[in-house]
């Protein structure tokens, strides 16, 4: 019963994520940004126990080392390894460390050592982010501290910090993501390729922070009044072109970030 449970949770994290209209189509089709807001998402539910046993909580911890793993992989495949290189190395150093964790979750020792050695990495990344002039590099920078405070969430509960360091904890992980949510927006630039007597067309074009875009056109028939190419809904279009940034990871996760 516990095991069915538990993969009905982990179904639930794993089908979380934002949809995007058929008609909008991004210029990548992998998706960097889905396993770090899984891992986020699963990471939180560990961190805050939502009333799961102790061994379904270890089950969870098992998912959140498979997840990271993944999250791993993604992004150094996708992003330069040049940019940002220090925190996407640490990253990969803490995620290979976090495959030990169910094995020695229990040495309090072990554990503190790895959650205050994730928690100082987090906070160097967090200061390189709001000093950082290159798009590209805060781009792989927000990337590496999602994945490192999704793990820092989880260490820091197992290490039995107490609830104001937990706390100064998610605050410093909500201020970085707001920092990425304001500063890596994609910008979109509208243009018309069509607007005469019978049809009014235009196209809009965002680009995110890593340079990636996404392009989807609207089209107005002007005698019936009908639309042949529905209203671009630019929200939607952005989130698309963010497919491989971490922009998307923060519009996604902080709304769960700020709940108590």
């Amino acid at each position: 019963m516990r095991r069915r449970l538990v993969r009905g949770l982990i179904a639930t994290l794993l089908a979380v994520g934002v949809a995007v209209p058929g008609s909008v189509q991004p210029a990548q089709a992998a998706d960097v940004s889905s396993p770090v807001i899984t891992l986020t998402f699963t990471a939180l539910r560990i961190a805050r126990g939502q009333g799961l046993s102790p061994g379904e909580i270890e089950a969870l911890v098992r998912e959140v080392v498979g997840l990271a793993v993944q999250a791993r992989n993604e992004v150094i495949s996708h992003i330069d390894g040049h940019v940002a290189a220090r925190a996407l190395g640490e990253m990969d150093a803490f995620t290979i460390e976090f495959t030990n964790y169910e094995q020695f979750r229990g040495d309090q020792r072990w554990v503190r050592n790895l959650a205050s050695r994730i928690i100082s990495s987090a906070s160097v990344d967090k200061r390189e982010l709001d000093a950082t002039q290159d798009e590209k590099a805060a781009d792989a920078i927000g990337h590496a501290v999602n994945v490192k405070y999704a793990m820092a969430e989880v260490a820091a509960t197992d290490a039995g910090y107490n609830p104001e360091s937990r706390n100064l904890l998610r605050q410093r992980y909500i201020q970085a993501n707001e920092t990425i949510l304001q500063r890596l927006e994609p910008e979109c630039q509208v243009t018309f390729t069509d607007n005469d007597a019978y049809r009014y067309t235009r196209t809009w074009q965002c680009a995110a922070a890593n340079n990636e875009t996404a392009t989807a056109t609207e089209t107005l028939d002007k005698l019936t009044g009908q639309w042949i190419n529905p209203p671009v809904n630019v929200e939607d279009l952005k989130l698309a072109a963010a497919v491989n940034s971490s922009w998307k990871v923060a519009k996604t996760i902080l709304p769960t970030l700020k709940q108590p």
